[in-house]
């Protein structure tokens, strides 16, 4: 998987260097350190006993912004990680497709939010964020695959107001009200 992963990053980012590949967080730090890095991307488990809310919260001090990307769909472990500054989530089964675009958001500081990303974003008991019902709603139809044109017909609001939902429930999990 981690050279299907760089593979693709050579193809989407031709001009970007690899400048760590590993599961060592401390190896991964001391990379950042000694290079220019504007990214980490972070499988979910690293393997290491960390949460990945403590992975997120390390690379986030040092200055990355971080993708998460992991096979397993955990909703809970995803939320805690968006919560503690994770800029997307990707899953690994559609990692080719996402994974430039979550990157480039990343980096610009910009929201990124695929159906996957929605999916894992909708509150499940113990998550860490309760969310607008009207967020929830959107995120709910949005994770189901509907374009932002039928998620305002269905809701009953302008097609502009769809995208604002869906990044004030982004914006829900990176300061939650706890």
């Amino acid at each position: 998987m981690l050279r299907a992963i760089t593979d693709h990053l050579s193809t989407a980012f031709p001009s970007a260097t690899i400048a760590y590949k590993g599961v060592g967080l401390a190896d991964a730090l001391a990379a950042v350190a000694a290079a220019s890095v504007t990214c980490a991307i972070v499988d979910l488990d690293l393997g290491d006993g960390r949460t990945p809310a403590e992975t997120v919260t390390q690379l986030r001090d040092a200055g990355l912004p971080v993708v998460m990307i992991s096979a397993h769909e955990q909703s809970l472990l995803v939320q805690d990680a968006i919560v503690a500054g994770a800029a997307a989530y990707v899953p690994k089964r559609s990692l080719i497709d996402q994974l430039a675009d979550a990157i480039s958001a990343a980096e610009l500081g910009q929201a990124w939010i695929s159906p996957d990303f929605a999916a894992v974003l909708v509150p499940v008991e113990g998550s860490p964020v309760a969310l607008d019902p009207q967020a929830e709603r959107a995120l709910v139809l949005y994770a189901a695959g509907l374009p932002d044109s039928m998620i305002a017909s269905r809701m009953g609001i302008e097609a502009a107001a769809v995208r604002p939902l869906l990044e004030s429930a982004i914006e829900a999990y990176r300061s939650p009200a706890l």
